[in-house]
């Protein structure tokens, strides 16, 4: 039989009606408190389904990973169900995130300043700030793994499990990065227990694995680099006015400026760089004798070559 959209219409309000009505009455506060279950003995599974569209910014200063991220939480409600048949075959209906329960699961190692213990369900794709610790030693060759840990904020493991899925996140609509290769995004869900609670606490760990695009830094930094070390030595047979241990001091800033700050950074060039200082100083006292106009001083016998 024909189908008009005012009848599909009622439907749709009658449904809201019997399945919202009393959640309606209540605040948004009462109703988001209150898990979905006939037993609230029982335990609410929630499964996570993470895509990671692409890498934004990695702030080795701020040690920050800015990703866009697509997170999916599926669960079941056991006060949203119903007869379809009773609504002539209607199966489906989308009602505001406001009037439902939603699970309080939240990034733990957020680094966003406008963090809350929410997650915003009103869109699909959203930029995920997260702390990440860094380890640039053997820069610019270096890989770093950068972990996202997602748990509830209030309940613990015998009121709310946490499911994921699959062992990976889906890495198949990705953008490539121009800085980053992407090695994988893996999975773990983990059980803590603390002194304080005979409750388990759960949480899913995603651990992702970056490496870092070394060509770029190869042909501007690591081979100017080891030309620059060769000639450092040869500045020592430059006239004492010369201006061509400049450019050396102007590289120096240029690697300082480059390189990312660590405690272990950049060794490859630091224990390269008392060779022009030294160079540099020579130089300079070299220079200052041959141009202090004082015609009884003499330079020492290795400045005057």
């Amino acid at each position: 039989h024909h189908i008009t959209s005012h009848h599909i219409t009622s439907h749709l309000l009658s449904l809201f009606s019997s399945l919202l009505g009393g959640a309606v009455r209540l605040t948004t506060q009462e109703t988001s408190a209150l898990r979905p279950l006939e037993d609230t003995e029982d335990i609410l599974n929630v499964t996570l389904q993470i895509t990671l569209s692409q890498i934004i910014d990695m702030l080795i200063y701020q040690i920050i990973l800015t990703a866009y991220l697509c997170i999916r939480w599926v669960w079941i409600d056991k006060y949203l169900t119903w007869n379809k048949d009773n609504y002539d075959g209607l199966d489906t209906i989308r009602v505001p995130a406001s009037y439902v329960w939603r699970p309080d699961i939240v990034l733990y190692n957020n680094a966003d300043n406008h963090f809350t213990s929410t997650m915003d369900t009103n869109v699909v794709i959203s930029i995920t700030k997260s702390s990440c610790k860094v380890d640039v030693s053997i820069f610019p060759f270096d890989a770093q793994q950068c972990r996202l840990t997602y748990g509830s904020w209030t309940y613990n493991g015998n009121q709310l499990d946490i499911l994921n899925t699959m062992e990976s996140a889906d890495l198949a609509d990705l953008v490539d990065s121009v800085e980053w290769e992407m090695l994988g995004m893996s999975a773990k869900k983990n059980i803590i227990l603390y002194g304080c609670c005979a409750d388990p606490y759960l949480d899913v760990t995603y651990t992702l694995k970056l490496k870092r695009r070394a060509s770029f830094y190869v042909s501007n930094l690591l081979v100017p680099g080891v030309m620059i070390s060769f000639l450092a030595p040869l500045g020592f047979y430059l006239p004492a006015d010369s201006g061509e241990m400049l450019a050396l001091a102007v590289f120096q800033l240029l690697v300082a400026e480059i390189m990312p700050p660590s405690e272990n950074d950049g060794w490859r060039f630091h224990h390269k760089r008392p060779v022009p200082i030294i160079d540099m100083n020579i130089h300079i006292c070299g220079h200052n004798t041959h141009t202090s106009g004082h015609g009884n001083l003499r330079a020492c016998t290795c400045n005057r070559k």
